[in-house]
């Protein structure tokens, strides 16, 4: 994935506000193939595969830039999305810590069909001891302009008979049924609903220098919570969902 000269530009300057002269960067990426890209519990491709990619670029002063991507199959967005994120991550102690600003555009929208830009921004904090991570994002205008949006969420990971073991749960909550509506099930008729909790359970192995997760994932949406929306019925289900990953 190309940076841009604008992206390399402000990774150069935020090294050199952090004190750092001629920072030597670092970079570092992976390529993965999932059998549906769920983005907390929801399919971004319809349940069906995508293709992902990330490259990072950082420096031992905590700071990094990440450009990561994805093939998305959603309604009047088109069918990538490449997130970009500044961020700055260290530790104290046994505690680790990561705080951030997030970037995530949609190339392939179509302004001139949708009502509301889908590209958002988000500001993101995260601390983890032990294997425990507590994290939280928050954005002031979501996803289709759909207002503000906060998304709180728990995981534990940790290693097993030499299988790594994940469980993760998430809190999303809007600022009310209208904005709801709007970013998670546009056109369905929704009975004031404006939060709901996904969650994740997984478990990883590295094979012939692959790293191979199965993980079940789903959501707490009833289909009787929803009105007139078949597919997102199914796009919000809980399902088995498989990836193979390649770091570099």
């Amino acid at each position: 994935m190309k940076l841009s000269k604008l992206s390399y530009a402000v990774v150069v300057a935020s090294l050199m506000a952090a004190g750092v002269a001629q920072a030597e960067v670092k970079s570092s990426g992976s390529v993965a193939v999932t059998s549906d890209y769920k983005f907390r519990g929801i399919s971004q491709t319809k349940t069906n595969a995508a293709i992902q990619g990330s490259l990072t670029l950082s420096h031992d002063s905590g700071v990094y830039f990440t450009a990561w991507g994805s093939s998305v199959d959603l309604d009047l967005v088109g069918g990538s999305e490449v997130d970009t994120l500044l961020g700055y991550a260290g530790t104290a102690g046994d505690v680790s810590y990561d705080v951030g600003v997030m970037r995530y555009n949609y190339p392939g929208a179509n302004d001139s069909n949708a009502a509301a830009t889908p590209d958002f921004n988000e500001v993101y904090a995260s601390v983890a001891y032990k294997g425990a991570k507590l994290g939280v994002a928050y954005s002031d205008d979501y996803y289709l302009e759909s207002g503000k949006f906060s998304y709180i969420y728990g995981s534990y990971a940790t290693e097993v008979a030499g299988f790594g073991v994940m469980a993760q749960v998430g809190v999303a909550q809007f600022d009310d049924a209208a904005g709801f509506t709007t970013a998670i099930a546009p056109g369905a008729t929704v009975a004031g609903e404006d939060s709901y909790i996904d969650y994740k359970v997984a478990v990883t192995k590295a094979v012939a220098g692959l790293n191979v997760e199965v993980a079940y994932v789903g959501t707490d949406f009833d289909r009787d919570d929803f009105d007139g929306t078949g597919d997102f019925s199914n796009t919000a289900k809980a399902s088995a969902v498989v990836t193979v990953s390649k770091s570099f």
